[in-house]
């Protein structure tokens, strides 16, 4: 199975390093993005998509302009991490690499970790792959379920760090 993955478009949060609240619509640049995309996925054969509930991955997903007989899920376990009371947090206030390690599940009280997420998303991959052998499989999803995938597929790595992997609309390929 191929499995391909797309972070929503930009959002004037994102662009101004400010962790987006789950109500955060995309910019003129978002809306771009997601247009743009679409022309490559729709090269692509998917026979079914998985969303996440938040509005901005669904509003990526209207832009690509598919085939309206792809059937679309909305899928809970790919929607982005709870930030909780980090949400509108400018990322100065962080420590960025900290913020999104796997192995920091205490620096941030009230924060979803990453080992949360990257369960979360191994156990959905898993599923996926017990039902979906020869399919072309999309997702639109969010950086940090961008991060658990490509640790998913790639190893968590040593540190703990996450690694540049989730570009808003940018394409990602993995064999499942």
């Amino acid at each position: 199975m191929n499995l391909y993955v797309i972070r929503h478009g930009e959002t004037n949060m994102g662009k101004n390093n400010i962790i987006a609240t789950e109500t955060e619509p995309l910019n003129e640049i978002g809306i771009t993005q997601a247009i743009e995309v679409g022309k490559e996925i729709r090269k692509l054969n998917i026979n079914k998509i998985y969303c996440s509930p938040i509005q901005r991955a669904k509003d990526t997903l209207k832009l690509f302009s598919l085939d309206k007989n792809i059937p679309i899920i909305i899928e809970n376990r790919i929607k982005e991490r709870n930030m909780g009371i980090y949400e509108n947090v400018p990322f100065r206030k962080l420590k960025w690499d900290e913020f999104w390690n796997y192995n920091s599940d205490k620096s941030y009280p009230e924060l979803e970790t990453m080992k949360s997420v990257y369960e979360r998303i191994s156990d959905f991959l898993n599923e996926l792959k017990l039902s979906n052998s020869n399919s072309n499989i999309l997702l639109v999803t969010h950086g940090g379920v961008s991060r658990a995938i490509y640790w998913y597929f790639n190893g968590i790595p040593k540190n703990g760090n996450s690694s540049n992997i989730n570009k808003n609309c940018k394409i990602y390929s993995y064999k499942l």
